[in-house]
């Protein structure tokens, strides 16, 4: 059966139209927590595996999913120009969520906030940002992350007994 070209056309624009309309909702759910707030903190501190205690300058706070974060401190690394970044994942335990988003652009929601700790990684990148290295990475036995009076913090307790935290003020 042969169409006219104007009747293949409109029926070719509904069904784009009709694409558009479905997606929305979806799109909508997504960006309500994905996202990153980040923001630069006066007062923040990690301490590696290494133990050595370190300043950190920025906090970078990633909506993964409605109940997945991942929470990065991200400091001067051992040589100058060089960076250190320390990241937890964090299974979200009380509501409402840490972060509001819209379009990738997220907002730091005011009040207290805990998350469980389900991993955490050290990277090291040189003067250029390039990583020196794979990330050193551990499943966690036990650790948690909070927010209380504006202030963030973070402690996991990894395979061999050793000990990574961080803390900052938001």
């Amino acid at each position: 059966m042969c169409f006219p070209s104007i009747v293949r056309e409109g029926a070719i624009a509904s069904v784009l139209i009709a694409g558009m309309v479905i997606a929305l909702p979806v799109h909508a759910a997504i960006e309500a927590f994905t996202g990153r707030h980040q923001t630069i903190s006066r007062n923040c501190r990690f301490t590696p595996m290494t133990g050595k205690r370190r300043d950190c300058k920025l906090i970078q706070i990633d909506g993964r999913t409605a109940t997945i974060l991942s929470l990065r401190f991200i400091g001067d690394g051992e040589r100058p120009g060089s960076s250190q970044r320390l990241t937890f994942v964090v299974s979200t335990l009380s509501t409402p969520p840490l972060l509001s988003c819209n379009l990738g652009i997220c907002q730091l929601r005011t009040g207290d906030w805990e998350g469980k700790i389900n991993g955490v990684s050290e990277t090291n990148y040189d003067v250029d940002g390039l990583a020196e290295g794979v990330p050193n990475a551990w499943a966690v036995r036990q650790g948690n992350c909070s927010v209380q009076a504006g202030r963030m913090t973070c402690r996991a307790e990894v395979p061999g007994g050793g000990q990574i935290s961080a803390e900052a003020e938001l």
